[in-house]
């Protein structure tokens, strides 16, 4: 499969791996690079402008984190993302975060607090624009903020991990249409959690994070096509 133009070039500033990394994940998350299609290290780096070094490099931190897979004297291929993969994350996801706001709720400063209220007022803005990559990442750092008070490294780099996981899968409902209108009610439920935060109702705050990460996994898993 030819690959499509609009990958484009690179800047070559250092870090040059890491440049080629966050580039070729962005084209996964947003669909640039489907699912399924076979690639080389060289094409690749002769569309991007760079060397085969930092393809090869970017590509085995991508298959660490699952998004490509190697295949032996061909290429790669990014990794087609199943409903039951879907599940799998979110699951995971809703135990983290519910153990970690039930552990965390009452440690919170004024200043997490208005850190929360910033992301909430930003994914606001975003949403309403229809800057859904700006949604995303708002909405993501408004967790963060409890994991990060938190403070075990561990749990905070599984839950970024899941991160790229979980965008990928909102991108490609996005791309499909299946969930714009529905976004709403994702922003609705941060502030209902941030509600509860600072009321200090555990049980009410870890209940709204239950609901509304199995009402997006739900969502995410209600079509039967696999995701790209």
């Amino acid at each position: 499969m030819p690959l499509p133009e609009s990958l484009g070039k690179i800047k070559k500033s250092l870090p040059l791996e890491e440049k080629v990394y966050q580039k070729l994940k962005q084209d996964i998350l947003f669909g640039t690079l489907p699912a399924n299609a076979f690639y080389t290290e060289t094409e690749v780096a002769e569309q991007l402008g760079v060397s085969r070094t930092p393809i090869r490099k970017a590509l085995a931190r991508l298959e660490q984190e699952n998004f490509v897979s190697s295949i032996p004297s061909k290429g790669f291929r990014v990794v087609e993302i199943s409903a039951q993969d879907v599940r799998d994350v979110y699951e995971l996801r809703e135990i983290l975060d519910c153990y970690v706001l039930r552990a965390t709720i009452k440690r919170l400063t004024e200043e997490d607090l208005g850190e929360m209220k910033t992301n909430l007022r930003q994914a606001d803005q975003c949403l309403e624009k229809k800057d859904y990559p700006g949604f995303l990442k708002h909405n993501r750092a408004f967790h963060h903020v409890l994991d990060r008070r938190h403070g075990n490294k561990k749990i905070s780099s599984v839950l970024a991990d899941m991160d790229g996981q979980v965008s990928r899968f909102i991108s490609n409902q996005l791309r499909s249409g299946n969930i714009d209108a529905t976004l709403p009610f994702s922003y609705q439920d941060h502030r209902d959690i941030f509600q509860a935060i600072q009321d200090g109702d555990i049980e009410g705050a870890v209940d709204t994070v239950r609901r509304h990460l199995r009402r997006h996994a739900d969502l995410l898993t209600r079509e039967k096509t696999p995701i790209q």
